[in-house]
């Protein structure tokens, strides 16, 4: 049987809440819905162009959490109804802390079965 999946890590759904600003704007992006190590799903009030790149900070609900800037790419955003888009990043660019950080939420997340 032929199988879609063709990410290389392991999608999540995060234990805490993520917020990401485009820090070039300070205006929110969306909200990540699930993680892996190479990308993310994000839920957002607008629709985002493909191949578009973004700045951005991650600013996390838990306490003792600092946020994290990565770089992404807008692979593809689709609309789910009247004002929330799904959309698809590819992460282009983080420090090794920032990594570090992102992998310590992804190990202590759910992981989501297809």
């Amino acid at each position: 049987m032929f199988n879609k999946e063709y990410r290389k890590s392991k999608r999540v759904r995060p234990h805490v809440n993520i917020e990401i600003v485009n820090v070039l704007t300070g205006v929110k992006i969306g909200d990540v819905l699930n993680i892996s190590r190479e990308g993310l799903l994000a839920s957002s009030q607008s629709q985002v162009g493909a191949g578009l790149l973004f700045q951005t900070q991650w600013n996390f609900s838990a306490r003792g959490l600092k946020s994290i800037a990565v770089g992404l790419e807008c692979l593809w955003s689709e609309p789910q109804g009247t004002s929330v888009f799904l959309t698809g990043f590819h992460i282009i660019d983080i420090s090794f802390d920032d990594q570090n950080i992102l992998d310590r939420i992804i190990a202590q997340s759910k992981e989501i079965k297809d």
